[in-house]
C-alpha cells in the first residue's frame, strides 16, 4: 500500500465510524444530536474550527503557499483587525487567531490562555493595548507565548494606538509576584530582577493576567490599574517563559516587521547570556531536584559516566536517548523502555529507549574480574556479583537532539561507527572494505587490531581503545613498570599474566577487562595494550618506539611509545538521573468515576448511583432544557409531550430540583436490561457551564465492563510516548500475513515480506500500544457495542474477543495541554508499558518524547461520548479535550521539532572530527526530515544508524513501581549510588534531605499550621472547626485533614541517612532542628528531650531558633551540651528548669 492508499483507508474507517456515531447521536440521548468532534483535514481547518471564524481556513491555505507560519499569523491579524468592528473586538481576534496559527490549532491556549484583550488609558489620555493572560497560556509554549506580544504590537501600530507607559508601582508588581511564583509553581528559568524591570518598562504593550493562584503580594497591593492581589501567573509565564527565553526568536521578527521600539531586547539578550556564562555548575543543573527512590545514575564529566556515542536507531531520537538493555539490569531494573532521564547535554530530559548494538556497562564482580556485559543474559546471570560499576557503557543520542537544543556538538567516544569510516577512507576500492569487514569483524583479535592500525595508517580499533585520559602519567609509568618486572605474555594464546596485584586498580580505571586467577591478573588479546604501554613481545622496550618524554599527557605519550594511533575513548561523559517512571494505565478521575450525573453533596463518600437512590429523591442544581415542540423546560432530554429538548444556553438557565434518583436509576436498568447488583459511581455535582448530566445507563454499563469516564464523557488510556520508525512484526506480535493485511509488503530495503524478523517502516498513523493497554481497549471496545445495542438501538461496531481484534482500529492521540486529538490506527502491543508511534504522529500532538505521557481512546468512543457540555466551566477546562480531530498529518504543521530528527543511515566522517572541534550542528550537513518536506513523500524512506534486536527488551516494569515502600525504593537508590564508580553517594544522600526531605517536611508542617477540616460523611471542608464540634450540614464528624505522620514520615529515613553517609554539618542540623520544632508541635510543655553532653562538639550561641508556636517555652540548659549535632530521639527538654536559657539563645 503507497502513502495516498493508507490515508484514503485511514479515511474510509473514519467516515464508517462517524456514520454510526451520528446515527446513535441522532437518537437525541446526547446532550447535542450531532457529533461535537470537529473533524480537520490540516491546519487551517483546526484554526477555523477552534476560534469559530468561520470562512478564515480558505484565506490561511492561500497565503500558506508562499509565506512561512509567523508570516501568515502576521499577515491574517492585519486583516482581521481592519475589517472586524468595535475595534476592541477585532484586535481580541486577531490575537487570537494569530496565536492558533502559531499554535498549529492544537492547544487552548488562544481561548483559554487569553483572558481577554482590552484598550486601556495611559496617565497622559492616550490608549494602549492590555492583554490579560491565564494560566493555560503555557500550553503555547514560550515562542508562541513571546510572538503573541509581538503581534500585539504589530497590531496596536496598525489601528494608531500608543505603547503602553507603565507606572513604577506597576514594574515593581511585577518583580514582586515573579519572585513569589517560585513558591507555588515552576519556571524554566527564573530571570534577574534587572531584565524583569528592562521587559515591563519597554514593552510597547502591557502584558497583564487574571489572578491564577491564592498567594497575595504583600507590597504594592491595591493598584489602580491591576484588579487584584493574587498572583497573576499567566503574566509571569510570558514575561519569564515567553519574552525571557524567546528574546533571539522577538529579535528575529521585530526586525522582519520593521517594528521598532524594541531595541531593548538586544540587551536582554546580552545580558541573558551574561548571566548563564556566569552561572556555577551549569552542568549539574539535572542534580538539583532529586527526588528520594529515583536513582543518580551518573555525574557530568566523572570517571565511569555515559559515553557519548552518535546515532539514531529506528526507536530513538525526538528527545529519546539509547542505551544497552543490560545496563537496565545492572541499574537494578530502575531504568526500564520509557523510563524518563535527567540529562545534562544536549536537552533537559529523555526518554529511555533500548539498543543492543552499542556497547553495556563494564563491571568488577566480587571475584575481582572486570567483565563488560552486553547482554540481558550476562547481565541477568552476574546481578548478584556486581562489586562495582565502573563505567556506564555508551548512551546513543542523535545529532538532531543537539541541533534542536542549539548546542554545540561534543566529541564521541571512539567507536565502531566512527573507525570504519577511518579505515574505509583508506581503502582505495569499496570491494576491499567490504571483503574486509566481511572477513575480520565477526569478532576482531587484539592482534588483528595492531595488525590493520599497522598496515592501513588507523586508528587503534575501540575494542581495545582504553581511557588513557583517566589515568596519570604516574600511573602509566607504574603500569609499564608492573608489565615488565611481574608479567608473562603468552604469544600464541595472546594472554598476558601479571603478578603485581596493586595495578588492579589502574587496569580498572583504563577499562581493560581481566580476570583474577591464583592472584595473578590475566589479560586476553593483550598485545594491544602491551604495544600501548611501548613494550614487545618480550615486555621489553621496544627500540623503534622507547620513548620517555616530559608528557603531561597520558594519551600523547601512549601514541608516541606505541607507534600507533589511538584516540581518545571517553572525551565526552553524559550526567543523568531518573526523572518519571514509565506509564502504561487507564485514565481515572479522583474519585474513580463511571457516569457524569450527580448524587448531591449529601450523599457519601463513595458517591454511588444506589446510595443516593435509597433516598429516592435528591436535590441537584442541573441545567434547564427547552422542548422543540411546546418550548415547555425541563431537564430531560425528552419533553412530557414527546418533543425532544434542547439546551438553553444561558446563564440562568440552571436551578435546584428535586431530582428523583431511584426512579431514574431503576428506568435505566430496566431499559438496558442490567442488574443492580453493579456499584455504579457518580459525581457530587456538575461543574460544566450549562450543567448537562451523562445518562445514567452509559454509567452502568461502564460499571459493567469495568472502565471509567474521563471527565468530557470519553474512557482513555495514558502511555508513555516513544518514537518508532520501523518495526518487526514479530515484536510486536504479528504474523506476515496480518502485516499485509495492514498494508505492509515490502521492507525497509524494498524486498518482499517473507519473514517475521524483516524491519518494515511504520505509516505516519500507526501505532503500537502496551499490552495492558490492548486488554483495556478490549473492556472499552465491548462497553461500545453494549452502548449501541442497549441505549441505542443499533448494531455492534466492534465484537471484539481479544486484544488481537483490536488490530486495524482507529483511536483518538490526544496530548493532556491540547485541545486537539489525531487519528491513529492499533498495529501490535509490545511488552512494555509504552506507547510506540511515528515521530510525526507525537508532533502532530505538540509532543516530543522526552518522558511525557499522553492518552489515546478508540474513536468511536470520542465520536459518541465527547461533549463539550460536560467539561468545565473554569478556565483551562477546554484543554485535553479533542474539540477537534486531525484525520491526516501534515510534516509541514507538525512541531518543528520532528523537522530536526535525521534520517540518514550513517553519519560522515566530517561529522565526527568537527564534533571533536565542538563544532556547530547548523554547520553539517545530515539528511534530516526538513530535507524531505518539499518533496513528494516526505513520510516515507527514513534510514537509521543502529540495530535493535527487539524493541522491547529490557525490564517489563521499573522496580521503583515493583517497590511499594519509599524506604525500600531509597534503599535501592543509594545502594546504586554506592557501587556506582560515576556517582558521589554522599552528594546523592545529601540532596536527598535538601531537595526533598527537608522541604517536604517544612511544607507539611507550614500546611498543617493552616489546614482545613473535613467531615468524615459528606466530605465538606471547614476553614475551622464548627463551635457544636460536628458538620452543621450531615452531623458527621470533623476530623483533620492534615495528621502528625504526614510530617514526620521521612524523618526517620533522613537520620538513617545522616548516619549512614557524610552530611555536611548545616544539613545535619537542619534535620535535628525540624525535629525538635516537631516535637515542639506534638508534645506537651512538661515533655522531656534529653541531650547527652559527650555527644556535643561545637558551639552554637551566634545562631537563633525561636519556638515554633512562639510560646517561648522551649528551652535547653545550656551547660549540659555544646551543639545539636548528634541529638537522638530520646533527648528531652524540660521547660520547668529555671537553669535553663531559651533554645534560640543557642540557635
Amino acid at each position: 500500500m503507497n502513502i495516498e492508499d493508507y490515508f484514503s483507508f485511514l479515511d474510509e474507517k473514519l467516515v464508517k465510524s462517524l456514520n454510526v456515531a451520528k446515527k446513535a447521536r441522532s437518537r437525541g440521548y446526547d446532550p447535542h444530536e450531532y457529533v461535537e468532534i470537529d473533524i480537520a483535514k490540516d491546519l487551517a481547518d483546526r484554526v477555523e474550527s477552534l476560534i469559530k471564524f468561520d470562512g478564515i481556513a480558505d484565506k490561511i491555505r492561500d497565503l500558506e503557499e508562499d509565506m512561512t507560519r509567523e508570516e501568515v499569523a502576521f499577515k491574517i491579524a492585519k486583516e482581521i483587525v481592519h475589517r472586524i468592528r468595535p475595534l476592541e473586538k477585532g484586535i481580541n481576534l486577531a490575537i487570537r487567531t494569530a496565536v492558533a496559527i502559531l499554535t498549529e490549532g492544537i492547544v487552548a491556549a488562544p481561548i483559554d490562555g487569553i483572558a481577554d484583550i482590552k484598550i486601556d488609558s495611559n496617565d497622559d489620555g492616550s490608549k494602549y493595548i492590555r492583554l490579560y493572560y491565564a494560566g493555560p497560556i503555557r500550553s503555547a509554549g514560550g515562542s508562541a507565548q513571546a510572538l503573541s506580544v509581538v503581534i500585539a504590537d504589530y497590531i496596536r501600530r496598525e489601528v494608531g494606538l500608543n505603547r503602553y507607559i507603565p507606572r513604577e508601582e506597576e514594574i515593581k508588581r511585577c518583580l514582586d509576584e515573579i519572585i513569589l511564583y517560585k513558591r507555588v509553581a515552576h519556571l524554566q528559568r527564573m530571570p534577574p530582577p534587572e531584565d524583569v524591570r528592562k521587559i515591563v518598562l519597554n514593552c510597547p504593550v502591557c502584558i497583564d493576567g487574571e489572578p491564577t493562584e491564592s498567594i497575595e503580594v504583600s507590597s504594592n497591593r491595591n493598584l489602580e490599574r491591576v484588579k487584584t492581589n493574587r498572583l497573576r501567573g499567566g503574566m509571569i509565564l510570558v514575561i519569564s517563559e515567553g519574552i525571557y527565553l524567546k528574546a533571539p526568536k522577538i529579535k528575529k521578527y521585530v526586525e522582519k516587521m520593521g517594528l521598532d521600539e524594541w531595541g531593548w531586547i538586544d540587551e536582554l539578550i546580552n545580558n541573558k547570556n551574561t548571566f548563564q556564562d556566569n552561572k556555577d555548575d551549569k552542568e549539574d543543573a539535572f542534580l538539583s531536584e532529586i527526588i528520594a527512590g529515583r536513582p543518580v545514575f551518573s555525574y557530568s564529566n566523572a570517571k565511569g559516566s555515559f559515553r557519548l556515542r552518535y546515532g539514531r536507531s529506528r526507536n530513538s531520537g525526538f528527545a529519546t536517548i539509547g542505551i544497552n538493555p543490560a545496563t537496565m539490569f545492572v541499574f537494578q531494573e530502575m531504568i526500564v523502555p520509557g523510563t524518563q532521564m535527567k540529562i545534562d547535554i544536549p536537552g533537559k530530559a529523555a526518554g529511555i529507549v533500548p539498543v543492543d548494538s552499542i556497547k553495556g556497562p563494564t563491571v568488577r564482580l566480587i571475584s575481582g574480574d572486570v567483565i563488560e556485559i552486553n547482554t540481558i543474559e550476562a547481565a541477568k546471570s552476574n546481578l548478584g556479583k556486581i562489586e562495582e560499576i565502573l563505567d556506564n557503557g555508551e548512551i546513543l543520542i542523535n545529532y538532531g537532539d543537539f541541533l534542536e537544543n542549539n548546542h554545540s556538538l561534543l566529541p564521541s567516544t571512539y567507536c565502531e561507527d566512527w573507525w570504519m569510516l577511518e579505515l574505509k577512507e583508506k581503502l582505495k576500492e569499496k570491494d576491499d572494505f567490504d571483503n574486509l569487514l566481511q572477513n575480520t569483524f565477526i569478532k576482531i583479535t587484539g592482534k588483528d587490531a595492531v595488525r590493520l592500525s599497522e598496515k592501513y595508517n588507523v586508528p587503534l580499533h575501540p575494542d581495545f581503545t582504553y581511557n588513557w585520559n583517566d589515568i596519570s602519567v604516574d600511573d602509566y609509568k607504574k603500569l609499564i613498570y608492573a608489565v615488565k618486572k611481574y608479567g608473562s605474555f603468552d604469544n600464541n594464546k595472546d594472554l598476558l599474566n601479571i603478578k603485581d596485584i596493586h595495578i588492579k586498580k589502574i587496569l580498572e580505571d583504563l577499562l581493560v577487562l581481566h580476570k583474577i586467577k591464583n592472584d595473578k591478573i590475566e589479560i586476553k588479546d593483550a598485545t594491544p595494550l602491551i604495544r600501548s604501554l611501548g613494550l614487545n613481545e618480550q615486555l621489553e622496550e621496544s627500540k623503534e618506539y622507547n620513548i620517555y618524554e616530559n608528557e603531561e599527557n597520558t594519551l600523547k605519550l601512549v601514541n608516541k611509545r606505541s607507534g600507533l594511533i589511538i584516540r581518545e575513548k571517553s572525551p565526552t561523559r553524559i550526567g543523568s538521573r531518573m526523572g518519571r517512571p514509565e506509564k502504561s494505565k487507564e485514565r481515572k478521575m479522583s474519585p474513580t468515576t463511571h457516569v457524569i450525573f450527580p448524587v448531591g453533596h449529601n450523599q457519601n463518600n463513595k458517591r454511588t448511583i444506589q446510595y443516593a437512590a435509597q433516598k429516592k429523591v435528591i436535590k441537584v442544581n442541573i441545567g434547564l432544557r427547552r422542548c422543540k415542540n411546546c418550548g415547555k423546560k425541563s431537564v430531560f432530554n425528552f419533553c412530557e409531550c414527546g418533543g425532544r429538548t434542547e439546551i438553553i444556553d444561558d446563564t440562568d438557565n440552571k436551578i435546584e430540583v428535586d431530582l428523583n434518583i431511584d426512579q431514574l436509576y431503576r428506568s435505566a436498568l430496566k431499559r438496558i436490561k442490567e442488574s443492580e447488583k453493579i456499584e455504579v459511581k457518580g459525581v457530587k455535582g456538575l461543574i460544566s457551564k450549562n450543567k448537562i448530566p451523562e445518562a445514567i445507563e452509559k454509567g452502568i454499563l461502564r460499571a459493567k465492563h469495568d472502565v471509567y469516564v474521563f471527565r468530557d464523557g470519553t474512557i482513555r488510556y495514558d502511555m508513555t510516548n516513544l518514537p518508532l520508525t520501523h518495526f518487526k512484526p514479530k515484536e510486536i506480535g504479528l504474523t506476515v500475513d496480518k502485516v499485509k493485511d495492514l498494508g505492509y509488503f515490502i521492507d525497509y530495503e524494498n524486498n518482499p515480506l517473507s519473514r517475521e524478523e524483516q524491519i518494515i517502516e511504520l505509516f505516519p498513523q500507526d501505532i503500537i500500544v502496551s499490552e495492558d493497554c490492548g486488554d483495556y481497549m478490549v473492556k472499552v471496545a465491548n462497553y461500545i457495542d453494549d452502548l449501541l445495542i442497549k441505549f441505542y438501538d443499533l448494531p455492534p461496531f466492534y465484537n471484539i474477543k481479544d486484544k488481537n481484534d483490536l488490530i486495524g482500529e482507529l483511536v483518538i492521540g490526544l496530548a493532556p495541554h491540547t485541545s486537539a486529538g489525531v487519528v491513529g490506527r492499533i498495529i501490535g502491543f509490545v511488552r512494555s508499558s509504552v506507547c510506540y508511534a511515528h515521530p510525526f504522529f507525537h508532533a502532530a500532538k505538540r509532543r516530543n518524547c522526552d518522558g511525557d505521557e499522553d492518552s489515546i481512546t478508540l474513536l468511536l468512543d470520542g465520536l459518541i461520548n465527547f461533549s463539550r457540555e460536560f467539561l468545565p466551566e473554569t478556565r483551562g477546562g477546554l484543554m485535553d479535550s479533542p474539540l477537534v480531530l486531525t484525520k491526516k498529518i501534515n510534516p509541514k504543521e507538525i512541531d518543528s521539532e520532528a523537522h530536526n530528527i535525521d534520517i540518514t543511515e550513517k553519519y560522515p566522517l566530517e561529522f565526527y572530527l568537527k564534533a571533536s572541534e565542538f563544532g556547530d550542528p547548523k554547520q553539517i550537513k545530515i539528511e534530516r526530515v526538513a530535507d524531505r518536506l518539499n518533496s513528494n513523500n516526505p513520510y516515507q524512506n527514513f534510514k537509521f544508524t543502529h540495530m535493535v534486536s527487539d524493541i522491547s527488551a529490557g525490564p517489563l516494569m521499573s522496580s521503583y513501581k515493583v517497590l511499594k515502600k519509599m524506604r525500600d525504593k531509597m534503599d535501592v537508590q543509594l545502594d546504586i549510588a554506592k557501587k556506582t564508580r560515576a556517582v558521589d553517594e554522599n552528594d546523592v544522600a545529601e540532596r536527598i534531605l535538601k531537595s526533598h526531605f527537608i522541604p517536604d517536611i517544612i511544607g507539611n508542617l507550614r500546611v498543617f499550621s493552616t489546614q482545613n477540616f473535613r467531615c468524615v460523611k459528606c466530605n465538606k471542608n471547614f476553614r475551622r472547626t464548627p463551635l457544636s464540634k460536628t458538620c452543621p450540614i450531615c452531623n458527621g464528624n470533623i476530623i483533620l485533614t492534615v495528621y502528625k505522620a504526614s510530617i514526620k514520615k521521612y524523618l526517620e529515613d533522613s537520620f538513617n541517612i545522616i548516619k549512614d553517609f557524610k552530611i555536611s554539618k548545616y544539613t545535619t542540623q537542619r534535620i535535628y532542628l525540624l525535629k525538635l520544632e516537631i516535637d515542639s508541635l506534638f508534645q506537651n510543655d512538661t515533655s522531656k528531650i534529653e541531650i547527652s553532653e559527650n555527644k556535643c562538639s561545637s558551639l552554637l550561641s551566634s545562631t537563633r531558633l525561636d519556638c515554633s508556636r512562639r510560646c517561648g517555652n522551649v528551652v535547653l540548659h545550656k551547660s549540659e551540651f555544646k551543639s545539636l549535632n548528634d541529638l537522638e530521639d530520646k533527648n528531652t527538654i524540660n521547660a520547668d528548669d529555671t537553669k535553663q536559657k531559651k533554645l534560640s539563645y543557642f540557635l
